[in-house]
């Protein structure tokens, strides 16, 4: 007969105990930790042993919200947590995903991706010439789709950044930039026909090529931008590196903001605000080769009835696809006791699965 274990000592038990109890602590507000660890040693163990971070992001999953980027790259916190150099002035947030976040320097051009939890910023060479100031971007975990990679701890391996400006001769262009080779790749190219903006708008040519600021979807291997005005949807292929044009609905989309989003079983998802109600469209089956697919439109929500008391003016800024949640932006009006109004940016998140 094989030789019986020893049964484990009550000391033991009670730290195992303990490490249970403490995954279960919320993620909300990281400094819950840092308190737990300073109860006693044992609860310290528990919280320094090296497998348990990453059992504390499985068991939780979902990531918390712990702040957002305002104006030039400045931090706001919505928790204790505070990353070391949060404040980058005179940067743009062009994009923040899988625990990085990429910025484009507003003085000099350039890109840069920089992790928010080790602090360390990596500087990018700089893109081809052909690239004008109307671009967007997009940095995400090297692992494809296929890979295993849950992205709640690949913060610190290898990146790309997916680039895609207005060109010239009725072109929008992109190219990758890899942190393995350290380089971009070859320039990949769609054409795009120009839309016609009034002539009383601010900014009125006859023509122009826009890529707007917002953050792209993720669907696999592929991302997903917004050019023209919501007019066009800009699909970036990160295997086959090349560029297509995906029509979105046949609908008005007005200036108020678009965003696309993943949705579920790898459909792509579309939203626009006209006259304070959210609209909201899926594609039915993906995008074929040639970019076209069908839409047909899922829901409409009043916002109006979600936040009657707001002076709304809803603007789309995009989309969070860690919680699933369109992120609107409203203007509302404040009085002061000497009837003095001011306005106030607000930004809320509204849940949209």
């Amino acid at each position: 007969r094989p030789p019986r274990r020893a049964p484990r000592s009550p000391a033991q038990l009670v730290e195992d105990t303990v490490g249970e109890i403490l995954l279960r602590l919320p993620p909300d507000d990281p400094a819950s930790l840092v308190r737990a660890s300073a109860v006693c040693k044992t609860w310290r163990r528990a919280l320094a042993d090296p497998t348990f971070p990453a059992r504390y992001r499985a068991f939780h999953r979902t990531p918390p919200v712990l702040g957002a980027f305002w104006g030039d790259a400045v931090f706001v916190p919505t928790a204790s947590f505070r990353p070391p150099a949060a404040d980058h002035s005179g940067c743009n947030v062009l994009d923040c995903r899988h625990g990085r976040v990429l910025l484009e320097n507003l003085g000099s051009g350039g890109l840069s991706v920089w992790d928010p939890i080790t602090g360390d910023l990596r500087r990018l060479p700089d893109v081809p010439g052909i690239f004008s100031l109307v671009c967007n971007g997009a940095v995400l975990c090297a692992a494809g789709a296929g890979s295993r990679c849950d992205h709640l701890a690949c913060h610190g391996g290898a990146f790309l950044v997916a680039l895609v400006g207005a060109g010239i001769q009725g072109k929008v262009h992109a190219c990758l930039y890899s942190s393995e080779t350290g380089a971009w790749s070859a320039l990949t190219s769609a054409p795009i026909d120009y839309i016609y903006l009034p002539p009383d708008y601010a900014y009125s040519t006859t023509s122009c090529i826009t890529v707007d600021n917002v953050p792209a979807a993720l669907l696999g291997n592929e991302l997903y931008f917004i050019g023209d005005f919501g007019n066009e949807i800009l699909r970036c292929d990160l295997v086959g590196e090349n560029l297509a044009v995906v029509d979105p609905p046949d609908v008005e989309t007005c200036y108020d903001g678009v965003v696309v989003m993943p949705e579920k079983n790898g459909r792509l998802g579309f939203a626009f605000v006209k006259a304070n109600s959210l609209h909201l469209w899926l594609m039915e089956t993906g995008p074929e080769p040639d970019g076209y697919g069908r839409w047909e439109k899922r829901r409409v929500i009043d916002l109006e009835t979600l936040f009657p008391i707001l002076n709304l003016s809803p603007y789309l800024s995009g989309f969070v696809d860690a919680i699933n949640c369109i992120v609107v932006t409203t203007a509302q009006d404040i009085t002061d006791k000497e009837g003095v109004q001011d306005g106030e940016t607000l930004l809320l998140l509204l849940a949209v699965h």
